[in-house]
């Protein structure tokens, strides 16, 4: 009975699920400075930040990571960030995208969600606002995927 019980035991420790994974966020950030403070913020979280160095690489990047949360520069030279926001957050994993910008106003909040976008995250970046949009942005994330199957729009 033991051997029974030792085997079944033993089959069940080599069944565990894999390893913890930090979820992906995708950042296309201009300034160096802020990209310091969101590679610090992301320490110790439960969120990897990946960064871009274009628009292009951003896109690449969040569907292949299939990225929950992607933080997009407003002021990214050579990029519209309305359509960028509205083409990231199309996107089949249904990404968050939370728009960097130095402006945070209501006008500018009411464009971004009107183009499917989640949130602001003012500049200069801070550790303490960057943590609570990226697991405010996460715990949306979440919701949604299991209010919503993947492909179904709105």
């Amino acid at each position: 009975m033991r051997q029974i019980v030792g085997s079944f035991l033993s089959h069940l420790q080599h069944r565990r699920a894999p390893p913890y994974a930090p979820v992906p966020v995708v950042a296309l950030i201009l300034a160096s400075e802020d990209r310091s403070v969101l590679a610090s913020a992301a320490a110790g979280q439960t969120w990897d930040v990946h960064f871009a160095e274009s628009y292009e690489q951003t896109s690449v990047l969040a569907s292949r990571l299939a990225a929950p949360v992607v933080l997009l520069d407003r002021d990214w030279p050579g990029m519209e960030w309305r359509k960028a926001v509205e083409s990231l957050a199309a996107s089949r994993h249904r990404t968050c995208v939370v728009l960097v910008s130095g402006a945070a106003d209501s006008y500018l909040w009411q464009e971004l969600v009107r183009r499917d976008g989640y949130d602001i995250l003012p500049k200069p970046l801070r550790p303490g606002a960057i943590t609570r949009i990226i697991k405010l942005a996460l715990s949306y994330w979440r919701i949604s995927a299991v209010a919503r199957p993947a492909g179904v729009k709105d």
